[in-house]
């Protein structure tokens, strides 16, 4: 039986954006998933590859979830979860208040049993409108560690 992904073990402080705000989802994907990915995978190529899997994903088939949006993708090059989140009150979109929160990340491809699991555990924390209220305003990284792990 595949180990159960748990989302608050994978996020870095880091790799939480608060005030994040892009033009669109496509724009966002890279500026939140960058990051996190060069802290932990050091060829260039391997980077952009995952960023393009998951822009060409987004562009296929929208990944936006109630007041949450999930762009990701799948690597073979990657044997570890990568995640980032960014969050605003206002809208991580500009000029749009919905949604307050992102997550981008990548799975590796051989994990598709804990890639759907972590799909799933971040699809119910969208039905959660307190804790989307409470992370899209905190006031800090580790306040949304926090608040994830409680």
């Amino acid at each position: 039986m595949p180990a159960i992904v748990d989302f608050t073990e994978l996020l870095r402080t880091d790799d939480v954006h608060l005030g994040f705000a892009a033009s669109s989802v496509i724009e966002a994907i890279p500026l939140l998933l960058r990051p996190a990915l060069q802290r932990r995978i050091h060829d260039g190529n391997v980077v952009e590859q995952i960023i393009d899997a998951a822009v060409k994903r987004e562009e296929d088939t929208s990944t936006r979830c109630g007041a949450l949006w999930l762009p990701h993708a799948r690597s073979a090059a990657i044997s570890e979860f990568v995640l980032a989140l960014g969050a605003n009150p206002a809208g991580v979109i500009t000029g749009h208040p919905e949604p307050r929160i992102m997550f981008a990340f990548a799975s590796p491809d051989g994990r598709r049993e804990q890639h759907l699991q972590l799909l799933a555990a971040l699809a119910k924390l969208s039905q959660n409108e307190r804790i989307v209220e409470k992370i899209s305003g905190a006031s800090s990284a580790e306040h949304v560690m926090e608040m994830l792990n409680a």
